[in-house]
């Protein structure tokens, strides 16, 4: 992970050469494949070559279509895309998923764990702390619609890619967004003040981090393998 990060860090300050025209429409491929679901480092590096591509048409003077040979970049990040997955297996595919899923595990519990300990305290002093966190049925209620939420975005965000760039289109974007956000925080208040109250189980709070950075480690190897 290290390593794209560090690719990341090499295309964002080489992209900064490119044309006014140039850096919008590589921008559009950047966000394009980043959300099309293939690992860190594929990623990167098509974004690298790419670039090149892009600033050698820059250098002849000629057109990015022209380098490419086709007029359609959005057919042809999907061409190159769809190769990759090819050599995928179902573990590789959704790795980043898996490393995701190990943060939302470890952020969400440590929240819950920190809100269910400051009401003991408030109630009945710090005797009353312990070292294990109740699972209830909102939790998993949150975990879920969070996890729907971020494909969601990660869906509407690649759609949003390769169209016109258009004020009233941005303004458009901007209120189905807000009102995306209210209707987002409506179930998730809901699931506090109701779903909360159904314990399921009791887990240690330790062992369920070592769970959550054992899923980030394991997404991690898998997305670099």
């Amino acid at each position: 992970m290290n390593k794209a990060k560090s690719l990341i860090k090499q295309l964002n300050k080489a992209s900064e050469n490119l044309s006014e025209e140039n850096k919008k429409i590589f921008s559009d491929i950047i966000v394009y494949v980043r959300t099309s679901n293939i690992k860190s480092m594929d990623s990167e590096e098509f974004l690298q070559q790419l670039l090149d591509s892009f600033l050698n048409a820059e250098q002849r003077g000629v057109t990015i279509e022209t380098v490419l040979g086709t007029t359609d970049i959005k057919h042809y990040c999907d061409e190159i895309i769809n190769t990759y997955k090819s050599d995928y297996s179902f573990f590789s595919l959704y790795s980043e998923y898996i490393t995701y899923s190990g943060i939302l595990i470890s952020v969400l519990s440590a929240i819950n764990y920190f809100f269910e300990s400051l009401k003991k305290v408030t109630k009945h002093g710090f005797n009353s702390l312990t070292l294990y966190s109740n699972f209830t049925l909102g939790t998993f209620f949150q975990f879920l619609f969070i996890s729907a939420s971020v494909v969601a975005i990660m869906v509407y965000i690649k759609k949003s890619c390769f169209t016109e760039d258009v004020s009233t289109g941005k303004l458009k974007d901007f209120f189905k967004l807000w009102g995306i956000g209210i209707l987002w925080f409506i179930p998730m208040l809901l699931s506090f003040m109701f779903l909360d109250k159904i314990i399921l189980f009791q887990l240690n709070i330790f062992l369920v981090l070592i769970i959550g950075t054992a899923f980030y480690f394991i997404g991690n190897y898998l997305s670099q393998n």
